[in-house]
């Protein structure tokens, strides 16, 4: 992912603008194959500005159905994922599957080192993300609680990074400000990761606590909403784009008396990490 940190000092509160709304994805599957445990866990890739090519994917206990061509069939040969065995000496926890799912290709384009992490999300509790109010409640009424992260090199036209032969490395989960990212129950509900659509910056896991008169510490993150909590696909900086851009914020701040106009203020990001 690509992260900037911008620090100002706030005088008021600022408002968050939030992007366009991300296409509407018709979630509905060709043909599945017979599962065998009986709640499959499923969710949805889509790619490229208009999310018009499309990957499932169908989590089946320690296997996971992968569309690689997306036709919407996910009976062919090759398209059955089984989990990575863990190292030696290494005992995973309950409900955790690293899955690598290697090559897609789909429409013209060919995307590569695609591998999906679930995990609980009881491991997440002594993390940043496990003081998110909405992770500590998930938490407590479900330790089991599954969680997604994936990743991936995409191929993006027109655009160059540091993956495989240019393509751009994204990463999405286990959550974003919107919430945690997991497998739905029903094709339906599938979370919609999107790859490739439009950009935007964001806040990375969580709002700013900003307070008058106190420096405040922004987190930012590069990349494009998808549809579900969690879904934000983030975008890896290496070899996209330069160092030497400056993002510019600007800031309104709410008038410090009634009547007064807002005061705008730009600052510019310069710190990567």
């Amino acid at each position: 992912m690509i992260r900037f940190i911008m620090t100002i000092a706030l005088f008021a509160t600022a408002p968050v603008v939030l992007a366009a709304e991300p296409p509407k994805v018709e979630r509905t599957i060709g043909k599945e194959p017979a599962y065998k445990t009986e709640a499959p866990k499923y969710g949805l890739l889509v790619f490229g500005p208009a999310a018009k090519d499309r990957v499932w994917l169908v989590q089946d206990g320690d296997t996971l159905h992968v569309d690689r061509n997306g036709n919407g069939d996910l009976t062919e040969a090759g398209e059955t994922v089984a989990a990575t065995k863990p190292r030696e000496g290494v005992v995973p926890d309950e409900g955790e599957f690293i899955f690598e799912v290697g090559e897609l290709k789909v429409g013209k384009q060919t995307h590569k080192a695609f591998t999906v992490l679930v995990r609980p999300l009881a491991g997440f509790a002594n993390s940043e993300f496990g003081q998110r109010s909405d992770v500590k409640a998930m938490i407590a009424k479900d330790p089991k609680t599954a969680v997604l992260t994936l990743r991936g090199e995409i191929d993006v036209p027109g655009m160059k990074g540091g993956g495989t032969d240019g393509r751009l490395s994204f990463v999405a989960g286990p959550l974003d400000l919107s919430g945690v990212l997991q497998f739905a129950n029903k094709p339906a509900d599938a979370p919609v990761i999107h790859f490739g659509g439009p950009l935007e910056v964001t806040f990375y896991s969580d709002l700013p606590t900003m307070r008058v008169g106190r420096n405040s510490e922004f987190v930012l993150v590069v990349g494009t909403r998808g549809i579900g909590p969690g879904t934000f696909a983030m975008l890896s900086y290496m070899d996209t784009i330069p160092t030497d851009a400056k993002p510019v914020a600007e800031v309104t701040y709410q008038p410090a008396k009634p009547g007064d106009p807002p005061l705008k203020e730009k600052y510019e990001i310069k710190e990567r990490c």
